[in-house]
Formats: C-alpha cells, structure tokens, sequence
C-alpha cells in the first residue's frame, strides 16, 4: 500500500503516471507543459495544465502565459479545459516566436469544483515551478494579475513556470 502511494507521487509532473488522485491528497496541480526549465520547446506547441480533481472552469481566467517573464506582455491565444475539467490548455492564436523566453502563469486563489483551494506548491516545484510573489508583480502588470484569484490565502501569487522555444 505504501508503494502504491509513493509511486502515485513519484508520477506526478515526472510524467510516470496520472499521479495522486484519491481525495486524502486535496486538490493539486499535477503536471505542466512544457515543464519550467524546459528549452527547445516548438514554436506550435500547446501548454497543458493538469490537476488531479476537477476544477472550477471559471479558474482558467487566473492562468495566464506571457512572453518574457511574468511582467511581460500576455500571449494571445484560448484555454479550454477537458470534458472533465482536469485539463487545461492553452492554444497560442499564433506560432510562438522563436529562441525566446515564456512564462506561465497559475494564480494562487485558484479551486477546485467543490470551492477547495489548489494546492500548486506539492508537485508544482517538480515541474520546475517557483513561486510567484509580490515583487515579481511588478511592471506592466500592475494589479492585473494581482487581485483576488492570483493571490493565494499564503500571500504569494502562484506558481510561474518558464520556458523557452527552438532557435
């Protein structure tokens, strides 16, 4: 038994498995990607967000991809989410422009269907996230992505996880 919940873990954002989804484990992020610290990445490529219980559809206004770091400007494109609101992927309306940095980024008030908080810290670290705090707000964003649904009850304002595209 405790094997079969360390490998459960040890599945999420490693891309093993499905990772945790028993409801002992509360509502978390699962998997990123691309993964932050990922390089390389297509410029067509999708990003997918995955949580191990359905979410709120409404959250996917608290995620947002930007080009350069997380006070850059946004991306153009879509999220949608999978039939059972587990997956959310965001389609950029235009190629991402090449050799160039992005970010992603998951605000910390998001929840889940039930009104639960997400936990984006447990596994977000694992698909190479950092936390999102108040001095990396700064810039363009002003209180764009700083309100209720960014911030979480910790303080901080998420997860961002960066990559960058092919040359």
């Amino acid at each position: 038994m405790l094997l079969a919940g360390l490998t459960a873990v040890v599945g999420a954002c490693s891309g093993a498995g499905p990772g945790p989804t028993s409801p002992e484990f509360g509502t978390a992020l699962l998997d990123v990607a691309p993964a932050g610290g990922s390089s390389g990445v297509g410029v067509d490529t999708t990003i997918t967000i995955t949580f191990n219980h359905a979410m709120n559809p409404a959250m996917s206004q608290y995620a947002s991809v930007h080009e350069g770091d997380v006070s850059g400007p946004e991306v153009d494109g879509t999220w949608t989410w999978s039939a059972d609101t587990t997956a959310l992927t965001f389609t950029p309306a235009s190629t991402l422009k090449p050799a160039a940095t992005y970010t992603i980024h998951l605000g910390g008030g998001m929840m889940d269907s039930a009104g639960q908080p997400v936990d984006l810290s447990q596994y977000g670290p694992g698909c190479g996230g950092q936390t999102a705090t108040a001095g990396m707000m700064g810039g363009s964003m002003g209180s764009g992505e700083m309100g209720s649904g960014w911030q979480g009850a910790d303080g901080d304002y998420g997860m961002i996880f960066t990559f960058t595209t092919a040359g």
